[in-house]
């Protein structure tokens, strides 16, 4: 049995056997074509240019009623792509310089375009590429006469995997035997995860060299919930996982009885419960969920929306205005930009290549660098904000003192040109702060004094914190939030919001994981924001647990040096605390 770790999409449990789809590449001839046959030949690449939009256009509308309206532009791109004129112009001009046929030059601009692309080591270009990719293929396809790849009729449940999926790919898994899919490369903000998400097919990304260690026919448990895979499991894992399978839905819609009804413990400790979301579709979701509000409203989906555009004032103001409508009178926490590290990119805001772009221009640091997008940006938020009081404003990845003061000044400066435009122009929306580095915790009670509220970015913090890359499997060991030293920097943001009266929360998936949301909350934070799916499962678990039993069974965590111990006390007081299901549905034997 072999665990391989990824990058959860979707949530879900899948047991299948293995289908390895290698990505064969096309086999493309160079012929002769003399000068006088180069336009007639050329007639042919335009003519396969329009056979492939016309078969995405179907694909698009066939999924019209499974995806979200908002998830077109994935489509809309790819024929924006193909519509090129500059593909076309090289495509023909290689053709007139080489002699050569139309299929020969098209995919010599392909794979010219791919390598700029790729060279430039920027998320933004290495998604356009995978995009290009994509549509060129399609077209090669059908220049070359070449049938589409079709699944045909299976009569077992599998799970796909493959080096890499395009959009176009998960579109074709439109199979009741297909049960989730895999990939070596790919993360959460790639156009393939967005697809799967809308799809509700349970997939694990990033998985390094997966075609590697699996040959089609391993037995394989796809647990998008935790972002692994288990190749070849023996016999107690096997049976493990098919009751976990078996009773996930019928335990999600038994939770999905309780959404509104207060979170709150067997104690009486009220929960706030809040949702991270990104498009309209997530926030509806969360309001279905019974989420209290949204605690983090990442805007960076309308920068990849509108690109290579950047989104104007109007663009922002009806975006946001759309999302605070959606949740009626519930607050809506929107984080401004928060692109680049290891975040998707957007072209027009590329300053320079960074040796190490976790720790260089992104956040607040970013929008300081391009104060016009950040003021684009502030003024359309200002004015949702007057329309609805619930929208707070927070800024990611602050560092310090001096730097918070600036962002402020600069909001403050961008409220008073609203000011100076309408006398009636009063919005005062609540201002935050996202504490993801450690520099911010030790400094939390001096920045606490300057703000609203706090917000916690647990994913971030711990990477900072610990030094370790998230994606890299080689150090994911170290990732343990019962860490004494990141559980010492919680309460000391706890105790600095407490001291300046004001609220704090927690929006990094940590959030979502009941084991990890029992030490927060035991840390003094009452406020959890996660992605909508993991909102019933969450209130069900705090519905059954006795917090004051809990903290009694462990009365100190943050004056413990072993990690594991405490885990491990932790787990032995949710065994004492919960009835025998619950605990097995929550924690299991793989906790």
């Amino acid at each position: 049995m072999t665990i391989l770790k990824g990058v959860g999409i979707s949530n879900g449990i899948a047991i299948g056997k293995a289908l390895l789809i290698l990505d064969e590449d096309l086999v493309v001839i160079k012929e002769h074509v003399s000068k006088k046959k180069i336009e007639k030949n050329f007639s042919a690449f335009k003519t396969a240019v329009q056979e492939a939009k016309k078969e995405i256009r179907n694909v698009k509308k066939q999924l019209k009623s499974k995806i979200p309206e908002e998830h077109a532009f994935i489509f809309d791109t790819h024929i924006m792509l193909l519509e090129d004129t500059t593909l076309h112009a090289e495509t023909l001009s290689f053709m007139k310089k080489q002699s050569c046929n139309v299929e020969w030059a098209f995919n010599q601009v392909l794979i010219r375009l791919l390598r700029e692309f790729e060279a430039l080591e920027d998320p933004y270009f290495v998604e356009r590429a995978k995009d290009l990719e994509d549509v060129g293929k399609r077209v090669l396809r059908i220049l070359l006469k070449e049938k589409e790849r079709k699944l045909g009729d299976l009569d077992e449940d599998m799970v796909v995997i493959g080096h890499e999926f395009g959009p176009s790919n998960i579109t074709t898994f439109d199979n009741p035997h297909i049960k989730g899919f895999a990939t070596d490369i790919g993360g959460q903000t790639t156009h393939t995860a967005i697809i799967a998400k809308a799809l509700k097919i349970p997939a694990v990304l990033g998985l390094h060299n997966i075609t590697r260690q699996v040959t089609t026919g391993d037995l394989l448990i796809l647990d998008s919930l935790k972002g692994e895979i288990i190749v070849n499991p023996d016999k107690k894992t096997l049976k493990l996982y098919k009751k976990k399978r078996d009773t996930y839905r019928s335990e999600e819609l038994g939770y999905l009885e309780e959404i509104m009804l207060p979170c709150v413990s067997k104690d009486g400790v009220k929960i706030n419960l809040q949702a991270n979301i990104e498009i309209l579709t997530e926030a509806n979701t969360a309001m279905d969920h019974g989420a209290e509000g949204v605690g983090l409203y990442r805007t960076e989906f309308l920068f990849l929306k509108t690109a290579p555009y950047l989104p104007t004032e109007e663009e922002h103001f009806e975006t946001y205005c759309q999302m605070a409508r959606s949740i009626g009178d519930k607050v809506l926490t929107v984080r401004t930009l928060d692109l680049g590290g290891e975040k998707y990119f957007h072209q027009t805001l590329i300053h320079k290549k960074e040796n190490n772009p976790v720790l260089g221009l992104r956040g607040v640091r970013l929008c300081l660098f391009k104060k016009d997008i950040f003021r684009t940006q502030l003024r359309g938020l200002l004015k949702a904000a007057q329309l609805f009081p619930s929208i707070r404003i927070m800024f990611p990845l602050i560092t310090g003192y001096n730097e918070l003061m600036e962002v402020l000044a600069f909001y403050k400066k961008t409220k008073e040109e609203l000011q100076s435009e309408d006398p009636h122009f009063n919005a005062e929306p609540d201002i935050g702060i996202m504490i993801e580095v450690p520099s911010a915790a030790m400094i939390a009670d001096y920045l606490a004094k300057e703000v609203d509220f706090i917000s916690v970015g647990t994913n971030d913090l711990m990477q900072y914190l610990l030094a370790i890359d998230r994606g890299n499997d080689q150090v994911t060991y170290l990732y343990d939030p019962f860490h004494p030293g990141f559980m010492r920097i919680i309460t000391q943001i706890v105790k600095a919001a407490q001291e300046a009266n004001i609220q704090v929360s927690c929006c990094g998936e940590m959030a979502s994981s009941p084991l990890y949301a029992c030490m927060l909350i035991h840390l003094g934070i009452k406020t959890l924001s996660m992605n909508p799916a993991s909102l019933p499962n969450l209130k069900h678990f705090i519905r059954s647990i006795d917090l004051s039993k809990l903290r009694e069974s462990v009365p100190s965590i943050v004056n413990k040096p072993n990690a594991k111990e405490l885990r491990q006390r932790y787990l032995d007081a949710m065994k004492k605390n919960l009835d025998k299901i619950d605990y097995d549905h929550f924690f299991g034997e793989r906790c």
